[in-house]
């Protein structure tokens, strides 16, 4: 028992010491992009005023026409949690894109610890472990999503905490009620919907494996329900219905955003191909199939059952397929996908190699490498040098789309296409920046707009030494930008003639 506690500990700690080198390189290199920006700005407004606030003495930080804030201004939209952890980071470290980062980055290694762990609790080898941790950190999408000053690792790390704490609660564990309480309580504050899909699984699991187990769990499900009622009460002045409503009923949009979460995980985490290998380990295991799954049916069950009604509650009530979206399901699939191929290597060590290399090709590791150690540039870096050495602080700027850097970066009055401002205050700005492309019909609006007001002839046009892409640099792989793009417009600035 002490040579596997000590294995544990050394294997825990290499775990860690990769990930730091796989994480944490070149963090506060690129600028942060619009909804960076936006978590930043909020986290910051804590520092004065103790609470999130969606807008400050100058400009909003709204992204929904003013939908995410209460009374007076403060931000309810999403649960406070992240923004306080980011605004503790701001305060340790100061207000820097690497402090921005950092956290998320924590969160991120913390995950694949936490994968770590939940393996071994389910009774696995050591082998199958140290794969499921070894295939999520170099899962590229996930490293992505860990490297963004946002919630999306926060999530992950919360509901593998979660499973952890579940899967100790199976086995009896004397400390599982409290690590379940804590994880999901702290899942439900940072992203809502997950907490609340979590326990909706973890309830039907135990229904299908345990029903004997579902008296004990009322006790933890009235602590972490219990400690929802202040926050559901004090939001209860904001509706998410007045932007998404329209989603929620179309059944058609749901069905499409479904297939579509299935489309990217096939090309970014699991490829299709992999199922030819699956289909191999299949027959090469057929006679033993069934003591196989009698074994591990009553874990491997749940990440199934998780991920399903994830991607489900996902379809009906997303806004968008985004892939960031599907965050908490990433690790599952590390942990699934680890299981079959060590059920390679127990036919055959090659077999097993195949199974993993099959995974890792499919990741673009040399891309990923290039980002961390060479230099990147964006539209906004570009945009926000020039207004330092050029701007006033008592200058206006106003934007198509993309509002929330030039905020975090300058402090100067910015008005943007999203925030819900009347974009009359505009023909007063100084500065007026008409991105290229725009990516909902409220930026179009907002692009058509301040290109009917320089078209009057009284501003200069600029043009900025950076790529006009959609975004500075956004998470989502098929977005995700490694190099700095070359083959792109420059950005475009108008400087009104005085």
């Amino acid at each position: 028992m002490k040579t596997q506690y000590n294995s544990i500990v050394l294997f825990s700690f290499l775990i860690v010491l990769v990930s730091v080198v796989l994480f944490l390189p070149n963090l506060g290199r690129q600028f942060l992009w619009q909804d960076e920006a936006q978590t930043a700005l909020i986290s910051r407004s804590i520092l004065t005023n103790g609470i999130p606030y969606g807008l400050d003495e100058k400009n909003s930080f709204s992204q929904e026409f003013g939908a995410e804030n209460g009374k007076g201004g403060v931000y309810k939209w999403h649960p406070w949690l992240p923004f306080y952890i980011h605004a503790a980071f701001f305060k340790i470290f100061g207000q820097s894109d690497f402090a921005a980062r950092l956290p998320d980055a924590l969160f991120g290694i913390g995950t694949v610890l936490l994968c770590f762990w939940t393996a071994r609790s389910t009774g696995k080898g050591m082998r199958t472990a140290l794969l499921a941790s070894g295939i999520l950190m170099c899962m590229v999408p996930f490293l992505l999503l860990s490297r963004q000053c946002r919630y999306y690792s926060m999530v992950t790390f919360f509901s593998m905490g979660s499973i952890w704490g579940y899967f100790l609660f199976l086995q009896a564990k004397k400390y599982a009620r409290i690590l379940l309480v804590c994880s999901t309580s702290l899942l439900f504050y940072t992203q809502l919907i997950y907490g609340a899909i979590f326990l909706c699984a973890l309830l039907f699991h135990l229904m299908l494996v345990r029903r004997e187990y579902l008296k004990r769990m009322i006790s933890p499900c009235i602590g972490i329900l219990c400690s929802l009622v202040p926050w559901i009460a004090y939001t209860s002045d904001i509706s998410y219905q007045s932007r998404y409503g329209q989603l929620f009923e179309n059944f058609f949009i749901s069905k499409m955003f479904f297939i579509d979460f299935i489309r990217q995980l096939a090309n970014y985490v699991i490829p299709f191909y992999f199922l030819l290998f699956l289909y191999v380990i299949i027959v090469w295991h057929r006679k033993s199939l069934h003591a196989v799954w009698q074994s591990a049916k009553i874990y491997t069950s749940f990440y199934f059952i998780y991920a399903v009604l994830i991607l489900a509650a996902l379809s009906l009530t997303a806004p968008n397929s985004f892939f960031r979206y599907l965050a908490p399901v990433l690790p599952l699939c590390a942990l699934v996908v680890a299981e079959i191929i060590e059920l390679g290597f127990q036919a055959h060590h090659l077999l097993g190699y195949a199974g993993l290399l099959l995974i890792l090709v499919h990741q673009p590791l040399s891309n990923y490498c290039f980002e961390l150690t060479h230099y990147f540039k964006g539209p906004m870096e570009g945009l926000v040098s020039y207004l330092h050495q050029y701007a006033q602080p008592t200058d206006t700027v106003a934007i198509s789309t993309g509002d929330m850097p030039i905020k975090w970066y300058t402090g100067l009055r910015v008005i943007g296409g999203l925030t819900g401002e009347n974009l009359e205050g505009a023909r007063h700005a100084r500065w007026v920046i008409i991105r290229k492309y725009f990516n909902c019909t409220q930026a179009l609006e907002a692009k058509q707009y301040l290109q009917s007001q320089v078209q009057t002839g009284h501003y200069r046009k600029i043009l900025i030494d950076a790529p006009d892409t959609p975004f500075e640099n956004r998470e989502d792989p098929q977005n995700h930008l490694y190099r700095t793009a070359t083959k792109e417009d420059r950005v475009v600035m108008y400087e009104r003639i005085p």
